[in-house]
């Protein structure tokens, strides 16, 4: 008798419990939601592919190369795309993919109104935190991506190099053995020799470096050095100008990360109070205290916790309103002026690539002359020519840098507006980045 008692003290103790925590009675148990995801998980496989030119023109299109120095043997090659690069460097987010296995995780009160609403706020924000990192995991996959296209373009020029040099020493040699004057000293060409081995090899350990970054943020396997990614696609440059305001008005409307604060921010009421206390605490441990002290007995303090008073929740609610409204202002500052940047970046990058592209015109038509008066056998034609190759390559590397840097700026403007994570999300925006038809740059 004494034990039945107990355990109907023990069952009031219980009801007691959840009364005071403002619960409704325990759901049945249930399975794990369906996967709520921030994106869908895309193909284990790249294609095989042979490497082509990368030698960019004005407009950023590959054209085919002149002969070049030989490629190290043994390598093979899997074709990467911008698109291929964007979609993988996005699913391999590795804490998005956590934030999305936890919104898999039922809901304790999900049956309940009191739990309803604070559900889905931290699905909501929870779904926002996973595109943020996201958009982040693939504008740095990204700007790998872009290295690479660099690193294999300047490569091609280095190597179309070794024919002109090796050209102009094979002559030096010939004329001292015969007693002849030559305008190129031996010692000189070999030094320049010398010095683009060194370059070449330089370029051939940035290429290993970032492919093995690569394939790390795209989530493939190791594999030997032998196999590689081969950058593919069509570079072009957009010559238009990047209004600014406009840019900036898409950032602060779509980056996932404002949106998710804004959930939140709307969405605080009594009920969802602790949710906006976990986020402020996981910025700055020193936030999102709670105002009621910390019982010695933790089961003392569920039989007797009682709601703070009306006066001290409106007055938390308050504050945690100003500090997420405060945080907000702060990030929209912050993503407006990343836009900002971003988006001048580009203008200025388009006036320069453009520049450039003359500047490659007129050692193409220099080229052009000195091939010509080399071919009329006129005095002296023989050595002018390779000079001007060589400043015609340089220009080319020029070229190349520059197109790349505008490639880099609109990623990061991309990534500061969060469409990166949009654009991975929706397999039609995916297909608009592969086939988008940006309009080149018109020669000046």
């Amino acid at each position: 008798m004494v034990i039945g008692e107990d355990m109907a003290s023990w069952w009031r103790g219980v009801l007691l419990v959840s009364v005071a925590a403002g619960c409704c009675h325990a759901p049945p148990a249930v399975p794990p939601r369906a996967a709520m995801r921030s994106m869908a998980p895309v193909s284990a496989e790249l294609p095989p592919t042979e490497p082509q030119s990368l030698l960019l023109d004005g407009n950023g299109v590959a054209r085919p190369a002149h002969r070049t120095h030989h490629r190290p043997a043994g390598l093979t090659h899997r074709r990467l795309t911008e698109t291929d690069t964007l979609l993988r460097g996005a699913v391999n987010a590795g804490g998005a993919n956590l934030l999305d296995d936890e919104n898999r995780v039922p809901p304790a009160s999900s049956e309940s109104e009191c739990g309803h609403a604070t559900d889905e706020l931290r699905q909501s924000v929870r779904y926002h935190a996973a595109l943020e990192l996201r958009n982040r995991s693939a504008a740095e996959a990204l700007e790998r991506f872009f290295q690479l296209v660099e690193l294999e373009a300047r490569t091609d020029l280095l190597r179309m190099a070794f024919p002109v040099l090796e050209e102009l020493i094979t002559r030096s040699k010939e004329a001292n053995a015969a007693g002849i004057r030559f305008p190129f000293e031996a010692a000189d060409l070999l030094l320049q020799r010398s010095q683009l081995v060194s370059q070449l090899e330089q370029a051939e350990y940035g290429s290993k470096v970032v492919n093995l970054d690569l394939k790390r943020r795209l989530g493939l396997p190791y594999q030997p050095e032998s196999e590689r990614f081969w950058p593919s696609g069509e570079f072009a440059v957009a010559p238009e100008i990047t209004e600014v305001d406009a840019a900036v008005e898409i950032a602060l409307a779509d980056r996932p990360e404002l949106r998710g604060l804004r959930a939140l921010y709307l969405g605080l009421t009594p009920e969802t109070l602790p949710e906006a206390r976990t986020y402020l605490r996981a910025g700055n441990p020193l936030l999102g205290t709670s105002p009621m002290p910390l019982p010695v007995r933790p089961f003392a303090r569920l039989l007797k916790h009682k709601n703070p008073p009306a006066p001290t929740l409106a007055a938390e609610l308050e504050v945690r309103r100003k500090q997420l409204g405060d945080l907000i202002a702060d990030r929209e500052r912050q993503v407006a002026d990343e836009s900002r940047v971003a988006a001048l970046a580009m203008n200025t990058q388009a006036k320069r690539v453009g520049l450039a592209h003359e500047r490659l015109r007129e050692w193409e038509e220099k080229l052009a002359e000195a091939v010509r008066k080399r071919d009329a056998k006129q005095p002296g034609a023989e050595f002018q020519e390779p000079q001007v190759r060589t400043d015609w390559l340089k220009a080319r590397g020029e070229l190349v840098a520059e197109i790349v840097a505008w490639h880099q700026a609109r990623v990061r403007l991309w990534a500061a507006q969060g469409r990166l994570a949009w654009d991975a999300t929706s397999h039609e925006a995916a297909q608009r980045v592969r086939t988008h038809n940006i309009p080149a740059v018109p020669n000046p």
